[in-house]
């Protein structure tokens, strides 16, 4: 990274996926710290699969991150990137029009995965429209600013109708397989 004064960190990123605003990718870097001081265009949502970092705000206040955390930095945050440790990280970014937070400065968002456990959710309980087995769904919402929400979902085994989603939805899934049946030719694809 040419702005680095901290190491030499050097990265590299993998488009995965993009459908209309929402854009899907893998990121890796070596140790090394920048100042991150133009503001965002874009929400960023990531998820880290391996190394420590720290995210400083404008302000000076520090988020650090590592292994199994789910990171957002919003559409107008600057700051400062600290890579402790070589990151991996799968990433979704949200391209929308306006800056929705409005806090000053605004902050860094970070869940650590030991709030992902069951008794941290709010259950639904069993599906009504279940088609097969009893699938119980549990959700949280961890950010929802704008046309931006982030949140972790559970569901036990069974089937259930998707019908005309109004919003774009990417997952990263944690444990488990699930299955996705186009109604219209009722082809599959294994998740």
């Amino acid at each position: 990274r040419a702005n680095a004064d901290v190491g030499q960190p050097h990265d590299a990123s993998l488009k995965l996926g993009q459908d209309g605003d929402l854009r899907s990718g893998s990121w890796f870097c070596a140790a090394g710290g920048w100042p991150s001081l133009k503001q965002r265009t874009t929400t960023e949502i990531f998820y880290v699969i391996k190394g420590q970092g720290c995210l400083t705000d404008l302000d000076g206040m520090r988020h650090y991150f590592g292994p199994g955390d789910t990171v957002i930095l919003p559409k107008g945050w600057s700051g400062r990137w600290d890579v402790l440790e070589d990151i991996h990280k799968v990433w979704f970014v949200h391209d929308h029009p306006n800056i929705e937070v409005t806090a000053q400065p605004i902050r860094v968002q970070i869940a650590n995965y030991h709030t992902f456990a069951p008794q941290y959710m709010v259950s639904s309980g069993i599906r009504a429209d279940a088609i097969h087995g009893s699938p119980s769904t549990a959700s949280k919402v961890l950010y929802d600013v704008g046309p931006t929400e982030v949140g972790i979902w559970t569901c036990t085994p069974g089937s259930f109708p998707v019908i005309n989603r109004q919003n774009t939805e990417c997952c990263h899934v944690l444990e488990g397989v699930f299955f996705l049946t186009n109604a219209e030719d009722n082809t599959s694809r294994r998740c």
